[in-house]
């Protein structure tokens, strides 16, 4: 290590995102003159846990971000109509712009201190930062395609040179950025399927360890990255060609192809991942709780568009990961004033007097009026909310999961039907509803918590769920129930085409798991058909919106805010300084997007 030493490293933090203190990460590493190779691992530690606010389904990310607004932008959870649905209250998505500051202050100099190294040294810990490199380009791409252009090449300038001028990051455009990811994911992708790596589970709770694991990561977050870009815009020739030559050569650039590769987060019970599954979505009523309407319509057959609900029939026709997702509702808008109860031992049901049983699935939708929506939410367990005790709720055993079999599934089946890459796309369609089956029933079998017997009092109405025999899906019925997914709507109305038939496939398989990607799908393809976003009179935001602000320390304290190095500006600064309230910074589309 010839320069580190030398190297203001406390400074590291000093870059654009100004909410990333110096003292924060002088806690970890006090003294930058006993800096050695070993804190190679220790930053590869620093680099997994940063990303955690990305990755975790946690409080952070659920119950104040994803969950908190971009469901409004996906309609992944259910809401009624009000004139600010589109601007909530808690723009949390925006301070994750402001944590990657913590992610790339870390990576960054993991990246200073590896490439001081001898060759020999690189050698030695090379899988440390190929891997680093892989998580970070994940949250990268999170970023990317929620806001666009970001800092992130002149990021670290100020630990790297000690030169203070570098503190206010010049922007890179969106484009490039993306063709980085491109580029350097295939790269690692070739060179973790040639290498054991230095560090195992203790170290890792992404792939504990596993080069293969990581390798497919690479690859599968290189075909996540090309797919974005490769409907229309820029870069869609790039796109293209990736996919065609990750799907056309599987032995060299192996993606995940079953649920055993998934990407997660290891739930652990101890260490830097200590969190109860679910963290922040509970039965409190809030809309992050509450069914999508338009989703359950995608899944009921006997979905009822004037009520809002259906019932769930176990018999090959009906979605069954709607049980697994939501709990039961009651069937019209009568106010609960008591709940059901058990009155003996062999588990009959008698109901209290005046008392409704939840009996059906209800989502609440923005074409609710926000009557309707009071009426069937004000004391009242009119609509379904996420399952308590569920796959996910209150689960300790959750696998947090970043990149899933099924949805690489239906990315190759879009990409064969679309002739991007040789394939049958139906087969693969099939395939892809099969492991999004098969995981959600994973996660729902290894449940911590059993459902909560109902009280003798009946004032636990979170137990009021529909149980249903997941042995009776076997492959053959999975099959029938993809096949006529693939031919037809199951409300009434035809899909506009089979790629509508993969994209409403893909957004029921992400739920409430994969909100921002969700959203991302529609922007991308206009898809799923029937969506519909009613236009607000707010005059900030009054529809659905292309993009999401930045974090409001972005815009005030970095004197490059949307400039780039060769001093030129992205064509979104005029808009951010035209007012404070400019709803056309929200409008402009990603270079990606439909």
């Amino acid at each position: 290590m010839k320069k580190i030493s030398s190297i203001i490293i406390l400074s590291v933090c000093v870059f654009s995102f100004n909410n990333c203190s110096d003292e924060a990460y002088n806690s970890k590493y006090t003294d930058p003159n006993k800096i050695t190779t070993v804190q190679i691992d220790k930053l590869f530690v620093a680099v997994l846990s940063a990303c955690n606010d990305y990755c975790i389904a946690g409080y952070g990310r659920y119950y104040a971000g994803d969950n908190g607004f971009l469901a409004h932008f996906s309609q992944s959870f259910g809401y009624g109509y009000s004139n600010g649905m589109y601007s909530p209250n808690n723009p949390s998505w925006a301070d994750k712009f402001g944590s990657f500051c913590s992610v790339a202050a870390h990576f960054k100099l993991l990246e200073i201190i590896y490439n001081d190294m001898s060759e020999s040294d690189k050698t030695k810990y090379e899988g440390y930062y190929l891997c680093a490199k892989v998580h970070t380009y994940a949250f990268m791409l999170a970023i990317l395609d929620t806001q666009g252009d970001m800092p992130w090449e002149g990021m670290g300038k100020v630990a790297a040179t000690g030169d203070y001028s570098y503190t206010n990051a010049y922007f890179d455009k969106a484009e490039d950025l993306y063709k980085l990811i491109l580029t350097e994911t295939k790269e690692i992708g070739t060179k973790l399927g040639n290498m054991t790596l230095p560090f195992n589970e203790s170290q890792d709770w992404i792939n504990q360890g596993n080069a293969k694991k990581w390798q497919i990561y690479a690859n599968s977050l290189r075909l996540r990255t090309a797919m974005r870009v490769a409907s229309q815009g820029a870069l869609s020739a790039d796109g293209r060609a990736a996919i065609a030559e990750i799907l056309g050569n599987p032995g060299a650039y192996p993606v995940i192809s079953n649920n055993d590769e998934n990407i997660f987060v290891l739930n652990l019970r101890s260490g830097p991942v200590n969190a109860e599954g679910g963290g922040g979505l509970d039965d409190n009523g809030a809309p992050w709780a509450f069914a999508s309407g338009f989703m359950l319509s995608r899944m009921l057959s006997d979905y009822d568009r004037t009520t809002w609900s259906g019932v769930y029939d176990n018999d090959g026709t009906d979605d069954p990961r709607v049980p697994i997702y939501w709990g039961l509702a009651t069937a019209s808008k009568q106010k609960v004033t008591g709940y059901p109860t058990y009155t003996d031992a062999s588990g009959t049901v008698i109901p209290q007097e005046g008392v409704e049983i939840p009996e059906v699935f209800r989502g609440a939708t923005p074409e609710m009026s926000q009557d309707d929506h009071s009426a069937y939410t004000t004391s009242a367990n009119g609509i379904s909310k996420v399952r308590y005790n569920g796959f996910f709720w209150h689960n300790e055993n959750f696998d947090h999961p970043i990149i899933s079999a099924a949805e690489i599934g239906f990315i190759k089946a879009e990409a064969y039907l679309n002739g991007w890459a040789s394939g049958d796309a139906k087969t693969a369609f099939k395939e892809a509803v099969a492991l999004s089956f098969d995981w959600y029933f994973g996660q729902h079998k290894k449940k911590s918590r059993a459902d909560v017997a109902i009280p003798a009092d009946g004032k636990n109405y979170t137990a009021w769920v529909q149980n249903i025999d997941l042995d009776y899906w076997t492959a053959e019925k999975i099959d029938a129930f993809a096949e006529a997914r693939w031919s037809k709507q199951i409300d009434g109305s035809p899909y506009d085409s089979q790629l509508d038939a993969i994209i409403t496939q893909k957004y029921i398989d992400f739920g409430y798991m994969y909100v921002r990607e969700a959203w991302c799908e529609i922007r991308r393809t206009g898809y799923p058909s029937g969506l519909v976003f009613p236009t607000t009179i707010d005059s900030k935001l009054p529809n659905v919106p292309a993009r999401w602000e930045y974090p409001s320390n972005e815009i005030n304290f970095n004197k490059n805010f949307l400039v780039y190095a060769d001093g030129s500006k992205s064509p979104l600064l005029d808009d951010y300084y035209a007012s404070t309230n400019n709803a056309k910074k929200y409008y402009q589309k990603l270079f990606w997007a439909k």
